[in-house]
């Protein structure tokens, strides 16, 4: 019997849904999903994994013919021939980076398997499928653990609660790591949030360029890119990855630079009216960081390579996560919490608690799907969030702009065209500083996420300036505040909406 007899065994005997609403679900919450773990886990695996050439990646869900955008049950890999243990282990952190599927179904020929996505690599039992089938035994000892009832109910998952808790999932780890690193500095002397959460977010951005690769395979700040950096000056040496940047003070700051002629945004220092202005900025932040042992771009060194030692005892997680493949609205909803949450301990120390509360991810996803639904067909459009914390309305709604954009014309989206869209189209405000602040970093991912590598250097891919644009740090209810006044500034609503308030 061939694989696709196992999937084919599964719907006829287990009531899946059948192959083709698998790989092509026909709901457009549902192919989304089905797009995006192809595009992200399967182009990866065929790329990198001799022995994955010719891996199938789809999702079961529990609606695959409805709209909604519900969290897939599981990811489903179909490789053509038995693949290595390397390979399986592989697919796992793919899928653990993903964090949007509660478990992974891998299938070989004859052989189908169950993995939790809920037990980090490093995790010894994270290896153990939960279950293991062979097309023999699929209509016996496995039919009820892999009903569908049970899957689509949730009774698969109640009855191995031990194997799926959230605490072991990507982004709560990512959070958790993430916290450990922002204590670590403070408590090492870098007493400012603000210039913590920016150093952090570089480090998301460069971490993902030395990890999304082009068509080619090549990775976007690959080692030709690093060595023009060393013959043309910008650094001393070349070098071949980040931790060993983050380990020279002067080097990282030469590429924080570098980065910013490149990209422009809002990500560096810099952004003052005059030359002078740009360069106090840099200075001041420089100012900050700098010490005679370097110990804070060390410790962020240590935390990149994975041998930071957290409070627990145990290492961070950083090398396992794969920022490629990581969806990018992820990244945003993890900073929605950590720019918000502080330990107890750092409570204390800035004696703060602002009472923010942020919507859930599955919330923003339930309202979008009925305002702006992904078989719409409408791409420009203005939307405008008064409290957009850290942009996860904007993130989300930009991707399903960007989604209605290339279904219209049938290709890939250009650079221009999602700039434009971050300068016309979305427009944020919030009381919060910091969260505004990630909400252009997260938007600017998005941005890079939706264009080859090939673009980023031989194009000049430019990130708008969206702070105090369109993204504006205010109370979008405060009366007194000119430009939000509900009656005083109601005509001049069109320029809002047209310039971003610039």
């Amino acid at each position: 019997m061939s694989q696709t007899s196992i999937l084919e065994l599964a719907h006829e005997k287990l009531y899946w849904p059948s192959p083709e609403q698998i790989w092509q679900p026909s709901g457009s919450g549902a192919r989304v999903y089905a797009e995006l773990v192809s595009e992200k886990i399967g182009q990866k695996l065929r790329r990198e994994r001799q022995d994955a050439q010719g891996v199938k990646v789809g999702i079961l869900t529990a609606n695959p013919t409805g709209n909604d955008t519900e969290a897939p049950i599981a990811i489903v890999c179909e490789f053509p021939r038995t693949v290595s243990n390397e390979t399986i282990r592989e697919t796992y952190r793919l899928a653990w980076s993903f964090s949007r599927a509660r478990s992974l179904i891998t299938l070989e020929p004859s052989l189908l398997r169950v993995w939790t996505c809920c037990e980090h690599p490093e995790n010894p039992k994270s290896s153990e499928p939960l279950v293991v089938a062979t097309e023999l035994s699929l209509s016996e000892q496995a039919a009820q653990a892999l009903q569908w009832v049970e899957l689509v109910s949730g009774e698969f998952f109640q009855k191995n609660e031990k194997r799926f808790k959230r605490s072991g999932s990507a982004d709560q780890m990512l959070l958790s790591n993430l916290q450990e690193v922002r204590g670590q500095l403070y408590e090492a002397g870098l007493k400012d949030y603000t210039t913590i959460h920016d150093l952090l977010a570089r480090v998301i951005f460069i971490e993902f360029l030395f990890q999304k690769k082009d068509s080619e395979g090549n990775p976007a700040l690959n080692n030709r890119v690093l060595q023009n950096l060393h013959r043309n000056g910008v650094l001393s040496k070349v070098y071949t990855e980040l931790p060993e940047i983050l380990e020279n003070f002067d080097d990282t700051y030469q590429l924080f630079r570098w980065l910013n002629n490149k990209f422009n945004g809002d990500l560096f220092p810099g952004k003052g009216e005059s030359v002078t202005d740009r360069e106090a900025e840099w200075q001041a932040e420089i100012k900050k960081v700098k010490t005679k042992d370097n110990r804070y771009l060390t410790k962020l060194a240590h935390f990149v390579r994975g041998d930071l030692e957290m409070r627990s005892g145990q290492l961070c997680l950083w090398k396992y996560y794969s920022f490629d493949v990581i969806p990018l609205d992820f990244i945003s909803s993890i900073y929605e919490e950590f720019v918000s949450k502080k330990s107890n301990k750092e409570k204390k120390i800035i004696k703060q608690d602002k009472g923010v509360h942020y919507t859930p991810e599955h919330i923003v996803d339930f309202i979008l799907d009925g305002v702006l639904p992904w078989d719409g067909e409408e791409w420009d459009l203005k939307i405008l969030d008064p409290c957009c914390g850290s942009g996860i309305f904007l993130v989300k709604a930009f991707q399903r702009l960007i989604y209605r954009w290339e279904k219209i014309h049938a290709c890939k989206i250009q650079a221009q065209t999602l700039r434009h869209l971050l300068e016309n189209n979305l427009f944020g405000i919030d009381i919060d500083e910091e969260a505004v602040r990630v909400a252009s970093f997260s938007l600017y991912l998005m941005m890079l996420d939706s264009i080859d590598p090939l673009e980023y250097w031989e194009n000049q891919v430019r990130f708008p300036e969206l702070r105090n644009r369109r993204l504006i740090f205010a109370d979008f209810f405060e009366e007194s505040k000119e430009g939000f006044r509900t009656e005083p500034d109601a005509e001049t609503a069109y320029i809002f909406y047209s310039s971003g308030l610039h």
